[in-house]
């Protein structure tokens, strides 16, 4: 492989990973929706109306951007409507709406009005249930449907089912009922194991955090009494390519073993509610290590202690994937197993990163433009993080996500 071929191939791997992560929102103008998110002896529902719709059937108008008071008359008026129009039932008998909370999701056509609610009588959760809908479905004709999807379900190993409906209701349908099949314990752990993975894969900050270690991994450092180089003004420490492949790998292996067992530890920490810190601290924090980490690659400030950075800052990466997996399961008897198959989960997703990775930064690492690969992409880690650092810390919302969705770039 030429260097050509090589730089190329670094190139897409890098865009791959900073532009593969955003995900388009899946909701259509005639449609409403409904999620049902299952539990030990436990069920909520929520309820996802447009605010045009809601302006369209019951006259209440709510500007962009505003979350209504959850007791003021015209939330009331609009669950009323729901539990009218919303009605499930079993051979437990009756099982009533109550509701909770409400949420704001922000579209870049229109808002929706996110009702949550808890649902009685759920000792046991029942196998089956039938269920009523006719949210909007007359109001609105015969093209409108309001679609129930089965969002999370430990057992069955759904987890964060956004896209699937279970149920469509329209005009026609008002009364069907839904299989809520017993699934097993290894079809829930295999599904956590999915979202460790899939959380590692759109974790773009783990995934620079991971980058920016795996950079020094290939080479090594001379003298501090060396003179320091520049490249477009900015000093960095000179080096040389790591000696082999072998070598190198033995690196890695070390780097990885230090932030497993530091994310690991915070993980299970957090997860059994042992340690809990904001989730805002936490963030923050993770988006620091990045900007550190890639320093450190310019210039090596630790004197070959940079496991501290690793040890550090991947005890709060650690937090940071505990908040993932509180969302995945409310404790209860499945919490071994869920923060064991969760965990297991990101570890393969990490490694395969490092497959995809390392080898390329390897190969890199032989030619004379790695000077610039390994400066030019810690700047422009440094330049993501205090970015985040920005939005995370401060709560200064920069707008840069909000201006790519508008110009069609993510």
């Amino acid at each position: 492989m030429n260097g050509t071929k090589i730089y190329r191939a670094s190139f897409l791997f890098l865009a791959f990973f900073i532009f593969s992560i955003f995900q388009a929102s899946a909701h259509k103008p005639n449609q409403n929706y409904v999620y049902l998110s299952i539990y030990e002896g436990e069920m909520d529902c929520r309820v996802e109306l447009k605010k045009s719709d809601i302006e369209k059937v019951l006259g209440y108008s709510f500007s962009q951007g505003e979350i209504p008071e959850p007791n003021s008359r015209e939330v009331q008026a609009i669950v009323s409507y729901i539990v009218k129009n919303l009605k499930f039932s079993s051979n437990l008998g009756e099982h009533a709406l109550s509701f909770e909370t409400i949420d704001l999701l922000t579209l870049k056509d229109d808002d929706f009005l996110l009702f949550n609610f808890t649902m009685s009588n759920m000792q046991p959760v029942p196998s089956e249930l039938e269920i009523y809908d006719q949210i909007f479905v007359n109001e609105l004709g015969n093209n409108h449907e309001s679609l129930l999807h089965i969002e999370r379900n430990w057992k069955t190993g759904v987890l964060a089912n956004e896209s699937l409906p279970s149920l469509i209701y329209g005009t026609s349908n008002p009364i069907q009922t839904l299989n809520i099949e017993e699934g097993s314990v290894f079809t829930g752990f295999m599904a956590m194991v999915k979202s460790g993975i899939y959380h590692i894969w759109i974790g773009l900050d783990h995934i620079l955090f991971l980058i920016a270690l795996l950079i020094p991994s290939v080479i090594i450092y001379r003298s501090k009494n060396d003179p320091k180089k520049r490249w477009l003004g900015i000093k960095y420490t000179d080096f040389v390519p790591e000696s082999s492949f072998k070598a190198a790998f033995l690196s890695v292996v070390k780097i990885i073993t230090i932030f497993t067992l530091a994310h690991s530890v915070t993980l299970s920490l957090a997860a059994l509610e042992v340690i809990n810190l904001p989730s805002r601290l936490v963030e923050s924090i993770i988006a620091i290590s990045i900007a550190m980490a890639a320093f450190h690659n310019i210039v090596p400030f630790l004197n070959k202690r940079e496991w501290l950075i690793i040890l550090v800052f991947g005890l709060f990466h650690g937090f940071g994937f505990a908040s993932v997996l509180a969302e995945q399961s409310r404790g209860g008897e499945y919490l071994v197993y869920s923060l064991v198959g969760f965990n297991f989960g990101v570890e393969i997703g990490q490694l395969a990163i490092i497959i995809v990775a390392f080898p390329i930064l390897f190969l890199l690492s032989r030619l004379k433009i790695y000077n610039i690969i390994l400066v030019g992409f810690s700047i422009l880690l440094m330049l993501i993080s205090t970015y985040w650092i920005i939005e995370r810390a401060f709560g200064y919302d920069l707008k840069l996500h909000t201006w790519l969705l508008e110009k069609g770039i993510l």
